[in-house]
């Protein structure tokens, strides 16, 4: 007998197993009183610590080089922590979509600065929404539809293909419209129907990307989005959902990016893909313990070469 059967069988149980545990978290969340879910987190957050110490590591490496060597290491691990734990509730969160009305959402997250999605729609060029893994950003595109705006969010599917799909499905039955992030000329149709596309830039890209400042450190950065602006002339929007001290969860959308267009395109591309990357660090900046830490953002020196 060879080991290929094996080990065939070994990772079909293994996917099997995985589906049948996505499908019954999900199941479960619509289910249990809202007020469980914080408690829930703790729990998961709390796994996913003790089960992803390299991960751990990452992250506090991450904020001592990125908020100044200066942070004491109390301040450190509290950042580290709270950070996890926000990321069990967002997901939770998520997965939870489909068992709440659109009143409940309108409800549960306060909104400022609709003034200016509004004006930056009434221009009839669509609308990017720039927005970071910070706070509640699966909230952040939840309440913008529930308040009657088109809106199409570019994500990238989980390995997984079970958990992809019962994620998406949450996504989408608030209404949202989820494209994969290869696909340039959905995009490019949705801002031409004058819809809002929310992406979130702000995760280290292997390929396709320059190399650009974010939060004081060269990273490989996404320039899709100023491509998009460039391509197009939409208005480029960054908001966020984050939560108060107080538990309450807000989002809030600011003025748009003033791009430049000198003409120049490559000029006007590292520009702008700076001036995209300035909003999102000052939002982490502002709500430190709420951003995902745990991903490797830094991989490359000024350069552009592997750390």
């Amino acid at each position: 007998m060879s080991g290929q059967p094996y080990g065939f069988s070994l990772r079909g149980i293994k996917h099997i197993l995985t589906s049948w545990l996505v499908r019954a978290v999900a199941w479960s969340v619509r289910r249990m009183p809202g007020s469980w879910l914080r408690g829930l987190s703790r729990l998961i957050a709390a796994l996913l610590v003790f089960f992803t110490p390299r991960r751990q590591v990452i992250a506090e490496q991450n904020i001592r080089q990125a908020l100044g060597e200066g942070i004491s290491d109390q301040r450190v691990r509290e950042i580290r922590r709270k950070c996890v734990r926000n990321l069990t509730r967002a997901m939770l969160t998520m997965l939870r979509l489909p068992a709440m009305s659109r009143e409940e959402i309108i409800e549960r997250v306060s909104a400022k600065g609709w003034e200016h999605l509004e004006a930056a729609l009434a221009r009839g060029k669509g609308v990017l929404v720039i927005t970071a893994h910070l706070g509640n950003w699966e909230l952040l595109g939840a309440r913008i539809a529930a308040q009657g705006y088109p809106v199409v969010v570019v994500a990238r599917d989980a390995a997984h293909t079970a958990t992809a799909g019962v994620v998406n499905l949450a996504r989408e039955s608030t209404g949202i419209r989820v494209i994969a992030r290869e696909d340039v000329r959905a995009m490019l149709r949705a801002l031409r129907a004058n819809a809002i596309l929310g992406i979130l830039p702000d995760q280290h890209v292997a390929e396709g990307g320059i190399v650009a400042d974010f939060m004081g450190r060269p990273a490989m950065t996404a320039t899709g989005p100023a491509n998009l602006g460039a391509r197009t002339g939409c208005a480029v929007v960054p908001a966020f959902c984050c939560y108060d001290p107080d538990g309450s969860t807000q989002i809030e959308i600011l003025p748009p990016l003033d791009l430049v267009d000198s003409g120049d395109r490559e000029h006007d591309l590292i520009t702008n893909t700076q001036l995209i990357n300035d909003a999102i660090g000052d939002y982490i900046r502002k709500y430190p313990d709420q951003w995902l830490w745990l991903h490797r953002r830094w991989k490359v020196n000024a350069n552009g070469a592997d750390e």
